[in-house]
């Protein structure tokens, strides 16, 4: 892998926390940064320092070329968390987020790094996304807003700013495509706990699609649903919140069964 140098830090502290306590660290999903989570991470009431991940050419590394592959994204932020010597590490995930994290597990046990959770949102698993062909990224300009637009991804405010979506659509486009093209090793698995979680109004990921994800674990799977769509994470933060903290083994105040809407 070539090294590129980088205009600002992969890796964005977004809430302190206590060193002892399992780094939780948040992947975004396509044309996101870091900040998308800022709502999440102050949420949370548990000790775990949280960090979010800027993407090559998202966020403060805008400058940057996009990274050529998802290989390449789980290789400088696995570098990035391993540094930071941290006891255990939470991985969360958002659609494009989650196909990311699960190679981010993947690298982090490759150095040594404990994972403690894997949560992937609103995402089907890595394995199912490359048995399938889909060709989101391929759609024309006006296709593509639309599905955004209709999905929650995109406010629809933006329509009246063209010279904003001409910068944002590229990266949306991009990121959307290294996570159709992915193709992980098909015996790959991680070694630690996952959860599978999604928008009870989601219309594009089911519960088969989120129980997908226990083929790709030697741990268990629980599969969980909050109120939301696709976007959960963004319309209701506190849920992942909470989630986050009981991962990150502290009971957030709010027992995961009280969350309004929830089912398993």
């Amino acid at each position: 892998m070539t090294a590129i140098p980088r205009s600002g830090p992969v890796l964005v502290g977004l809430r302190d926390g206590a060193a002892t306590a399992p780094l939780v660290v948040l992947l975004p999903h396509s044309g996101c940064n870091s900040g998308v989570f800022l709502p999440v991470a102050r949420a949370m009431t548990g000790p775990s320092f949280v960090m979010g991940v800027d993407y090559p050419g998202h966020g403060g590394r805008f400058t940057e070329p996009l990274a050529p592959d998802v290989f390449y994204l789980a290789a400088e932020i696995a570098d990035s968390v391993a540094a930071l010597t941290p006891p255990e590490v939470v991985l969360f995930g958002h659609s494009f987020g989650s196909i990311v994290g699960f190679e981010v597990a993947r690298a982090l046990s490759a150095r040594g790094v404990r994972v403690r959770r894997l949560i992937a949102s609103s995402c089907v698993s890595p394995h199912a996304m490359a048995a399938e062909t889909r060709t989101v990224h391929q759609e024309p300009e006006h296709v593509l807003v639309d599905l955004l637009v209709d999905h929650g991804g995109l406010d629809a405010d933006l329509l009246d700013e063209p010279e904003l979506l001409e910068v944002m659509l590229p990266v949306i486009r991009h990121d959307t495509r290294l996570g159709e093209v992915h193709r992980p090793d098909p015996a790959a698995v991680v070694n630690a706990p996952v959860t599978a979680v999604g928008g009870s109004e989601d219309r594009t990921v089911s519960s088969a699609d989120l129980a997908g994800w226990g083929e790709c674990t030697t741990d268990e799977c629980t599969v969980e649903f909050v109120p939301g769509g696709h976007f959960h994470v963004m319309e209701h933060p506190q849920n992942i919140a909470v989630l986050l903290d009981a991962a990150a083994g502290r009971d957030a105040g709010q027992p995961l069964e009280t969350i309004e809407g929830r089912t398993t």
